[in-house]
């Protein structure tokens, strides 16, 4: 008999796994939302897509899937934008997550297109062993409550009762940006910065660049789908709403940067530590290397914010030899056993310019508002700004609107 799940009652419970075992694939199907399964209407559109990260994709996904024809034009030369494993600097294969690093049970959009792609999923937080609250030059060992207590203040949100609510893709985060890319293939051009966007009541015109040549490419709607921080880069012609392009030219992003320590042996663990801690400087300490096989380990500082600033401040080197300082006081030991280091600092990402954006209620609906052929989608064009749902959930939408449009 299939096991029944009251997703209401089943995150109350927060009752999930311990820090070896997976989700399974009942639960996922109680969590995650139902397919979008848009039915197209009329002629197939063909619909130009600016950027290769979730949103961008997931829109790019529904939109071919309901029969429409999809072209994908992303900067970079990877998929997955602001979702980014740091794979080839660890040895061992430990990897590391750049970006987007955690996932909430309730965020059902992310969930979805996790089973959609067969992925699994693993506990972000150990379930054993206690975490560290450092605070005032003072380091006091703690069990979840009153680490996910100092954590809510930190971060402004409630991460309930159980640690067991908060997951990681096995294999690493990118591998949902990943999947995508698989499903769309050719439609996605790699290295193709768009440079102008041109519409009449027709069509939209599309002018990006190839190893630095001129290419244009037309269609029946458009995508905005990269942040805002690039965005103001693109000329528009002709000019989007005042009011569209004082939120492109005012909309703030916030600072967050990584600073990931290897270390020859997860020596935490002898001092019966789970290695994650928060900070009052205020800084998150991850150990993504809990749930990894082998002996070397992981310790990584994440910072926000006005620090984040600082440290993106300084170069390479310097931000290594502030962050192991720090981290030593958190967890004394570091110095012996670190192997080495690396960073990422998203503000100074040529591509992104920031971590995420925080619109308010009546910004959002400024942000969200077509410009004639254009929809715009990204984390910053959703209430769940900064998640890997965000961006899942504006994809939808704009798939939706482009779909319903005549």
């Amino acid at each position: 008999m299939r096991d029944r799940y009251n997703r209401r009652e089943f995150l109350k419970q927060g009752t999930l796994a311990t820090a070896a075992t997976l989700i399974s694939a009942s639960v996922l199907d109680a969590c995650a939302a139902q397919p979008l399964q848009l039915e197209r209407r009329g002629a197939a559109k063909k619909v130009v897509i600016m950027g290769a990260g979730l949103a961008g994709m997931s829109a790019g996904y529904e939109l071919m899937q309901a029969g429409h024809d999809v072209t994908i034009l992303e900067a970079r030369t990877r998929p997955g934008g602001r979702v980014f494993t740091i794979r080839d600097a660890f040895a061992d294969g430990l990897i590391a997550e750049a970006g987007a690093g955690r996932i909430p049970m309730d965020h059902d959009q992310t969930l979805r297109y996790v089973k959609l792609f067969n992925l699994q999923l693993m506990p972000f937080y150990p379930s054993e062993l206690p975490f560290v609250h450092y605070h005032d030059g003072r380091r006091e060992e703690v069990q979840w409550k009153p680490f996910k207590e100092a954590l809510n203040h930190y971060l402004g949100l409630n991460l309930g009762q159980s640690s067991a609510n908060w997951f990681k893709i096995v294999g690493g985060n990118d591998l949902l940006p990943k999947a995508f890319a698989a499903k769309l293939s050719e439609k996605i051009l790699y290295g193709s910065p768009v440079r102008k966007v041109e519409q009449d009541e027709r069509t939209v015109r599309v002018t990006f660049t190839q190893a630095g040549a001129p290419q244009t490419i037309s269609g029946d709607r458009l995508v905005c789908a990269i942040p805002y921080t690039t965005l103001r880069d693109v000329e528009i012609s002709p000019p989007f709403s005042k009011g569209k392009q004082q939120m492109i030219r005012e909309l703030h992003y916030d600072s967050a940067s990584r600073v990931y320590f290897q270390t020859r042996k997860k020596y935490w663990l002898n001092k019966n530590l789970n290695g994650f801690a928060i900070t009052d400087h205020p800084m998150e300490v991850w150990n993504p290397a809990h749930n990894q096989q082998g002996q070397r380990g992981l310790l990584g500082a994440y910072l926000r914010y006005e620090k984040s600033q600082a440290i993106t401040a300084m170069r390479d080197g310097e931000r290594l030899a502030w962050t192991l300082e720090y981290l030593e006081k958190v967890f004394p030991g570091l110095h012996e056993h670190a192997e080495g280091g690396v960073t990422k600092c998203w503000d100074e990402d040529e591509w992104a310019r920031g971590a995420w954006a925080h619109a308010n209620f009546f910004e959002l609906l400024q942000i969200t508002k077509p410009e004639g052929r254009v929809h715009f989608a990204g984390e910053h064009t959703s209430a769940n700004a900064s998640w890997m749902q965000g961006a899942l959930e504006s994809g939808n939408r704009v798939a939706k609107e482009i779909n319903e449009a005549a």
